[in-house]
């Protein structure tokens, strides 16, 4: 057996085991064993014993499929083919990765090794091998054919190509990592320009845009019931959809009203005392649930085999409350930080301390709170003074009596 001949079954085996480490759940992991069934059918009509990674490439230029089943078989054969080169998991969404040149591929996996020992979370991971693939794509056309040969001006014409100049902090981790490694003459970071990039305003909605957006759900179902119950941990506790998504019951206390869990994002345990309204959909929630056991989570699937419900699911709850409200959601954020944000701005607006905000929300920096700050637009017009009365030239203009030409 050689790495790029592998036997199918002990492959598949392998994904499927490694899938099942990172908490894929069951229906998923059937999903992926239906699939790699075809893989096995095809292998088999081509006489073959043995998976390689141009046979997976065969199956899916063989198979006629829509674009969305055909995005999940690309999906299921770059985890075989990732598994067959020792690469790390990756997530796979968005676009194909393109592939680094192959005198790089060693030196690049070995950078990703160190961020995972590192404890990058895997979206870091996922950015910095993209951001790196291209960076040193374009060294290689540029004429850098080893990281030892690299200098200034190298660098330099494969850093100007990059658009997005969020990559700039990847590159700059990753010169200083091949320095460390004697992989380069000197330590080229400092070259990389240093880019922070602008922060937007948090998209907010007003109260009586939430409030409509609650009204637009009915709890005179099961669905209504789980998905008022949602909207509300966003908007009057302000809790993120991760944290929302893995709540479980034993993290609720009915008799005193408080909700005690440890935050996704920051690690760091949170508690907060529930509102009327949230205690009371709760409850109605609870009443409706196929099961209410201590170490279930309290928002599941509502069709077999009632899974863990996913922030993916979330965000189209919150999109579509807000659209049968008849909100204006266009070129604004409509999923449930955005109802995270509103609280947070209405409650800084209407006098409520920083540091109370920060509690609420569970941050660590105070300083983060700063971000969520908006201004009161219609308290800022009762301060607006009336501009003076035009006069002289500008006034001519206005009139359109004056017409200034430009040479």
């Amino acid at each position: 057996m050689t790495k790029d001949n592998y036997p199918f079954n002990e492959l598949q085996e392998n994904v499927l085991s490694q899938l099942r480490t990172l908490g894929y759940n069951e229906s998923s992991l059937n999903n992926y064993s239906r699939l790699y069934r075809r893989v096995q059918i095809h292998i088999t009509e081509h006489g073959a014993e043995a998976y390689t990674k141009e046979l997976g490439q065969e199956f899916l230029s063989s198979t006629v499929v829509s674009k969305s089943t055909y995005s999940a078989y690309s999906c299921a054969i770059r985890r075989l083919d990732d598994f067959i080169d020792g690469k790390p998991y990756r997530c796979h969404h968005g676009n194909p990765v393109e592939n680094v040149a192959e005198a790089y591929s060693g030196i690049l996996n070995e950078y990703v090794n160190e961020c995972i020992q590192n404890g990058n979370s895997q979206n870091t991971i996922d950015a910095k091998f993209r951001a790196c693939i291209k960076f040193l794509n374009y060294i290689w056309d540029a004429g850098g054919l080893d990281l030892m040969d690299l200098n200034a001006e190298i660098i330099t014409r494969a850093v100007l190509i990059f658009d997005n100049k969020d990559n700039y902090a990847h590159i700059r981790q990753f010169l200083i990592y091949a320095a460390s490694k004697n992989l380069t003459q000197t330590d080229f970071s400092g070259i990389i320009p240093k880019y922070k990039r602008r922060k937007p305003l948090p998209t907010t909605y007003t109260p009586d845009e939430i409030q409509a957006a609650e009204s637009s759900i009915s709890t005179d179902s099961r669905t209504g019931t789980r998905n008022l119950a949602i909207i509300r941990l966003a908007t009057r506790m302000g809790l993120r959809s991760g944290d929302i998504a893995k709540l479980k019951w034993s993290e609720i206390d009915f008799s005193l009203g408080l909700i005690r869990f440890v935050q996704e994002k920051t690690g760091s345990p949170l508690e907060l005392q529930m509102p009327n309204d949230v205690l009371e959909v709760l409850f109605q929630h609870r009443d409706y649930s196929i099961e209410t056991k201590e170490e279930d989570y309290v928002f599941k699937g509502l069709k077999a085999p009632h899974s863990k419900i996913t922030t993916t699911v979330i965000r189209h709850i919150v999109k579509d409350s807000l659209i049968a409200a008849e909100v204006n959601i266009t070129n604004k954020k409509h999923g449930p930080h955005a109802l995270r944000s509103s609280l947070a701005s209405s409650m800084i607006n209407d006098g409520a301390s920083y540091e109370v905000v920060r509690k609420i929300l569970g941050h660590t920096n105070p300083n983060v709170i700063k971000h969520y700050a908006r201004t009161d637009i219609e308290s800022l017009r009762l301060c607006s003074i009336d501009p003076p009365a035009p006069s002289g030239l500008f006034r001519e203009m206005l009139s359109g009596r004056m017409v200034v030409s430009r040479v």
